[in-house]
């Protein structure tokens, strides 16, 4: 199997998880990492998008909303149409389990 990058999110960043769904008619990928929060990524066009062949400074390719109420993700989930489950770490280490709108 091989992969085309189609996206450079940034130096440094890791994909803790991820989960796609659909609003108001669009497709979208939510996806938590380890340095930037919580991404919104539209999925339109994708499977068309130019790809990456040279080392990026900063963030390239289809782009992204960062959600900013979302902030220590690790884990999600879709939990229906509207709304995810997450799993959020502290700075403290505490962990907490909440449901979110979808954005």
């Amino acid at each position: 199997m091989k992969g085309t990058t189609i996206a450079e999110l940034g130096n440094g960043n890791r994909p803790l998880d991820m989960i796609t769904y659909h609003k108001d008619g669009r497709a979208f990928l939510l996806l938590a990492n380890s340095r930037r929060g919580v991404m919104k990524i539209p999925t339109e066009g994708a499977g068309g998008a130019e790809a990456i062949t040279s080392p990026v400074q900063g963030t390239k390719g289809i782009g992204y909303e960062t959600i900013a109420g979302l902030k220590g993700v690790v884990q999600m989930d879709k939990l229906d149409d509207g709304h995810a489950v997450i799993l959020t770490q502290g700075t403290d280490g505490a962990m907490n389990l909440d449901t979110v709108d979808l954005p």
